[in-house]
């Protein structure tokens, strides 16, 4: 049983192998202990003989098959064992060790937190995956929508573009008044689990105008995350210096605004939006030429911090509260919405 990335792997160099980050995600994984579960695999009909061999995302599994290598203009170069998306972006960035997280504003929403050890924290929705790195593992806590939350109220609103949407907001600083946004748009992963959740403006009134609800939907999707930060914490993990990544990054009036919701400092740093693809790189020059991972993989540059002003997290966590409550308050009421459509 091959992943993508696997089968592409084994087209290119004969050998069947799956690395650590990935694997995790298959649920047949045994993630604390790296290795595939005996009881998960008999639960669904295999054993260990229908599964690759399992390798840390630095190591090398094979060489690229001579006659690819030279279709392709190259010589037959070791192929390492790769990582996931997330794991691979984090190489990139720098995040290899305790107290380097990030978050990352895409489409959906990561926080991505290294660990040097297991912690898992099902109940709150928490993944807790094997990083791309021996002995090193990652929480995440992931919401469905966090940039996408941003593009759907710019073309509700008539908006010229998201960014032109954000300088609204930011020139306009409505303010919060009494609108809330619940950004369950697809659905939500962290913490609540809930296919059902839906997505909710809370509190319109005669006053909301386009900038009130662009103001709503960066708050809201900062309120989500900074959900996610409170299950992660009761996990134990250490977040320690949290950077911003992806496309959400480049408006640091958002970031004020997340900032604010988290009660913490976020770092933005240069060149992160190259995460993956560096990420990738990096573990192909670790697995040929080794190498400490802390100094293989440095974090860039630190090109702004943000900082919300102590008043700002004060009113927010008063509002983080009201959050938490609307959706407890709407969950009963989410399948019998989905039933009515």
């Amino acid at each position: 049983v091959l992943l993508p990335k696997d089968y592409l792997r084994h087209r290119m160099t004969g050998e069947l192998a799956s690395e650590m980050s990935d694997a995790s995600g298959t649920l047949w994984l045994d993630v604390g202990a790296r290795r595939w579960s005996e009881e998960m695999l008999a639960a669904t009909g295999l054993d260990e003989t229908n599964m690759p061999r399992l390798v840390e995302g630095s190591e090398t599994t094979g060489t690229l098959r001579p006659e690819l290598a030279a279709q392709w203009g190259m010589r037959p170069v070791p192929v390492v064992g790769g990582g996931g998306d997330q794991a691979a972006g984090a190489v990139g960035v720098g995040a290899v060790a305790s107290g380097t997280s990030f978050i990352s504003l895409g489409t959906s929403g990561v926080y991505f937190v290294p660990d040097s050890t297991y912690r898992p924290n099902p109940q709150g929705g928490v993944h807790a995956f094997c990083h791309a790195l021996p002995e090193t593992w990652h929480q995440m806590s992931v919401i469905l929508s966090a940039a996408s939350a941003l593009t759907w109220v710019t073309g509700l609103t008539g908006a010229a573009s998201e960014g032109a949407l954000v300088d609204e907001v930011r020139s306009s600083d409505p303010g919060p008044g009494p609108l809330y946004f619940l950004p369950y748009l697809s659905g939500e992963r962290t913490p609540h689990n809930d296919a059902n959740a839906l997505g909710a403006f809370i509190g319109l009134d005669h006053d909301v105008d386009r900038a009130r609800l662009g103001h709503a939907v960066l708050e809201g999707v900062a309120f989500a995350l900074a959900d996610g930060q409170r299950v992660l914490l009761e996990a134990g993990a250490d977040l320690g210096e949290v950077s911003v990544i992806g496309g959400g990054a480049r408006s640091l009036h958002w970031g004020r605004i997340l900032s604010a919701a988290l009660g913490r400092p976020l770092l933005y740093r240069e060149d992160a939006a190259v995460g993956p693809a560096l990420g990738a790189a990096r573990l192909a020059a670790l697995g040929h030429a080794g190498g400490d991972p802390v100094d293989v993989c440095p974090q860039a540059p630190v090109v702004e911090t943000v900082v919300a002003a102590t008043a700002e997290m004060d009113r927010a966590a008063e509002r983080f509260g009201i959050y938490r409550g609307l959706y407890q308050d709407l969950k009963a009421r989410f399948p019998a919405l989905h039933d009515s459509a």
